[in-house]
């Protein structure tokens, strides 16, 4: 089974799907026909496109051009590598196979038989699980995508059983950050391909790339020992981290002594999608958090991480924001975020100066300065006055321990996840009220929902003093610190009445 001449790929079109071979899916994608893979599992998604596009790109680059046809891509794909590098099975164990790389030893004494879904499965969250043999009768594309998704997304799986070379730390995960103008397959992955091949010179020149090796390490024989230094690769190299082959008996893989490339500093490997921590000097590890408003927005406006090339600019489309998180435990995330943008007057608006991240920053201290007044709510409600009166530093670290309390706050920030990036790309064309009315509003309404909920934990001890001590006090606050929400409306607490914050309130502490 050649993957370039033979139908493995069951793509989905607007006639219907359709049975084809690599070139033809190339071909598909740079025509807008693609609506997507039948069989590729939802997992598997971040892999496969970095895939095509890394490969599109490298083809290219060789060709001269971006191909359109599919006989240009078939001759592109050809001018890689020979066609033993194409295919899922080779008879010689000293030949490549696609993903496969060549086993010098010329045996598969000390290879263990695998199963394609055992071998590539995430383990999600509880309600989301995937069952290991959830493929009852594995065909090659099943094979394909699964090799995708192990030689180049992988992280550790413990002794003998290393992660791609494009990660920082064994339970790291490879990040996905970049920009698109459309969600479609095509329009995204024939952008990034482009992207990919304008910039092979800017990541040789940041990461000293001499392109001594060819970029398909699975076509260079692998004892499990021998290991390729980072200077040697082609910038754009397609990662081969496991030892795999198809043989008589199967499926099989074992184990190797380290990576497959050796040399990487901190898992930056000028990776298309990877943002750089620069204060820290290393590659992302996305975790739940940096899916979040206030990490995220330093992430894609701040000065302390370097975006990939994939963030080149565009003034329409989405930030798409992925990860397969794993964690110690061997339960992994599959972490989602889509952001639609769009703004024509405003190139470069994900640059640390522009005014689409000052109001990111502005938005982030404005929601700390509100979850502040949540947290002095909370406190006001759930202390015990006699304890408060006797010790209240030690008081309100008891108060803070509280499970309840940061249930709120959590509850709190979700609410303005939810609308963090609403209006958010239009700062350059709003005048400071417009943008400051904004979003105290927002504010305002996540604090006001978010504060009647917590009402509900009222203890019953002295509970009317605490209810109305409690609204008095925050809405005081929520009037002093969110003026613009205020401005010609009627806005007061449930008793009608404009309260002014007591001299003897506490300093609330800084709420996370």
């Amino acid at each position: 089974m050649n993957l370039l001449s033979d139908p493995v790929f069951t793509v989905s079109t607007g006639g219907g799907q359709r049975q084809v071979a690599l070139p033809t899916v190339y071909h598909l994608l740079s025509s807008d026909q693609v609506e997507g893979f039948s069989k590729l599992q939802a997992h598997q998604r971040q892999g496969w496109h970095s895939f095509l596009a890394q490969l599109g790109a490298i083809a290219a680059e060789e060709a001269g051009k971006i191909p359109t046809r599919e006989s240009e891509w078939r001759a592109a794909l050809n001018a890689l590598a020979r066609k033993e590098a194409w295919q899922l099975e080779t008879e010689s164990l000293k030949k490549p196979a696609f993903m496969q790389p060549p086993v010098p030893e010329g045996t598969l004494e000390d290879f263990d038989e695998i199963h394609v879904g055992k071998y590539d499965v995430p383990v999600l969250s509880k309600n989301h699980a995937l069952k290991g043999e959830r493929v009852k009768d594995p065909r090659p594309e099943h094979w394909t995508y699964m090799l995708v998704n192990v030689q180049t997304m992988e992280s550790s799986w413990g002794r003998g059983k290393y992660p791609t070379s494009r990660v920082y730390g064994g339970y790291a995960a490879r990040s996905f950050f970049g920009l698109t103008p459309s969600l479609r397959l095509g329009p995204w992955i024939m952008r990034d391909i482009e992207v990919l091949r304008d910039n092979v010179d800017v990541i040789a020149d940041r990461y000293g790339y001499e392109e001594d090796v060819t970029p398909l390490l699975w076509t260079r024989p692998w004892d499990g020992e021998q290991q390729f230094d980072i200077t040697s690769l082609h910038p754009l190299y397609i990662d081969c981290a496991r030892r795999i082959r198809r043989g008589d008996d199967g499926w099989q893989q074992t184990g190797t002594s380290g990576t497959r490339v050796t040399g990487v500093a901190n898992g930056q490997t000028g990776d298309p999608w990877a943002p750089v921590n620069e204060a820290e000097n290393k590659v992302l590890n996305p975790q739940r958090s940096h899916f979040q408003y206030r990490r995220l927005a330093q992430i894609l406006f701040g000065g302390e991480y370097r975006r990939p090339i994939s963030f080149s600019d565009t003034t329409e489309g989405f930030v798409v924001c992925r990860a397969i998180t794993p964690t110690k435990t061997n339960r992994e995330f599959h972490l989602q975020r889509i952001i639609p943008f769009s703004n024509a007057s405003a190139e470069g608006f994900f640059e640390e100066d522009s005014a689409v991240a000052k109001e990111a920053e502005r938005r982030v201290d404005r929601a700390g300065d509100a979850a502040s007044i949540l947290a002095n709510a909370l406190y006001l409600l759930l202390r015990d006055d006699d304890a408060h009166e006797q010790n209240r530093g030690e008081e309100q670290r008891r108060v803070a321990d509280l499970s309840e309390r940061q249930r709120q706050l959590d509850s709190f920030h979700s609410r303005i996840d939810d609308q963090f990036f609403d209006r958010l790309f239009d700062a350059g064309s709003m005048s400071d009220e417009e943008r400051y009315t904004f979003w105290d509003e927002v504010l305002l309404d996540a604090l006001k929902t978010q504060l009647e909920e917590a009402l509900d934990l009222c203890p019953s001890k002295d509970q009317w003093k605490r209810l109305a001590r409690t609204r008095s006090i925050a809405w005081a606050r929520m009037r002093e610190t969110l003026p613009y929400a205020f401005h010609d409306t009627n806005e007061s607490n449930d008793d009608g009445e404009r309260h002014d914050v007591p001299s003897d309130t506490p300093e609330s502490n800084r709420a996370v």
